[in-house]
């Protein structure tokens, strides 16, 4: 009973009390997708889902994985994930929560929600990080922001919506 508690749940869209499982899946090119690592969320360690995410990562990387990219919902795109895949040059797309930090002008910080974003994309500053392609999409009558970073600047820039579409 000690690992039973409150926690959000994106499938009730609301808290409910049981076991709080985080897993990471690998999903290759042609769509199978399985498990490949998981914690079990345990209070008592003090350690956030983000803190469990970095660990299995590594971990992961660490048996041989060697991905072309990590995803991720917005959930986990704080910087320091995203810091951790980028110094293991993968490449990443992830989900960003429409309050997030971005440049598209030297000094100039706006909101993701507040920027006109092509469908093809905006290359922006993202706060604390460094130069991502910024993609807005609408789904659901829902706008969502989502991030792509590749290992190299041209790179990242010549990446299209038409890539994860």
């Amino acid at each position: 009973m000690a690992l039973v508690s409150h926690f959000w749940s994106g499938k009730h869209h609301r808290t409910v009390k049981g076991i709080n499982l985080v897993t990471l899946y690998y999903i290759d090119i042609q769509g199978k997708h399985q498990p490949l690592n998981f914690r079990v969320v345990d209070k008592a360690e003090g350690k956030t889902k983000n803190d469990y995410f970095q660990d299995m990562l590594t971990e992961v990387l660490a048996w041989g994985l060697e991905p072309a990219f990590v995803t991720g919902d917005s959930w986990y795109s704080c910087v320091s994930n995203l810091k951790l895949i980028k110094n293991h040059q993968i490449g990443l797309l992830f989900a960003l929560e429409s309050n997030r930090l971005v440049s598209v002008e030297k000094g100039s910080w706006a909101q993701v929600k507040q920027l006109e974003t092509p469908e093809d994309g905006l290359m922006v500053l993202l706060k604390n990080f460094g130069y991502v392609k910024l993609f807005r999409t609408t789904l659901k009558d829902q706008i969502s922001h989502y991030i792509s970073s590749l290992p190299g600047e041209e790179k990242t820039s010549a990446f299209n919506n038409k890539a994860f579409i």
